[in-house]
């Protein structure tokens, strides 16, 4: 379970350090189709949920985020 949080954690940050060139509102939308592209390299392992699931979840959470602010 740590090998599999630590791996997520890596492809998110690699996921975000990606998506800083790209010109705005894009960067987000890169980082959750590079995220989830790169934990299916490793499905076996890491594939829990179907792409618009993860999609709509991370949407979802990042406006709630942003309401909170």
């Amino acid at each position: 379970m740590v090998e599999r949080n630590t791996m997520r954690y890596f492809l998110a940050i690699d996921a975000h350090l990606g998506a800083l060139t790209a010109p705005l509102p894009e960067p987000f939308e890169k980082r959750l189709r590079t995220c989830y592209n790169s934990t299916e390299q490793y499905a076996r392992q890491l594939h829990e949920v179907e792409r618009a699931a993860y999609i709509e979840m991370k949407r979802n959470e990042y406006c709630r985020q942003q309401a909170a602010r």
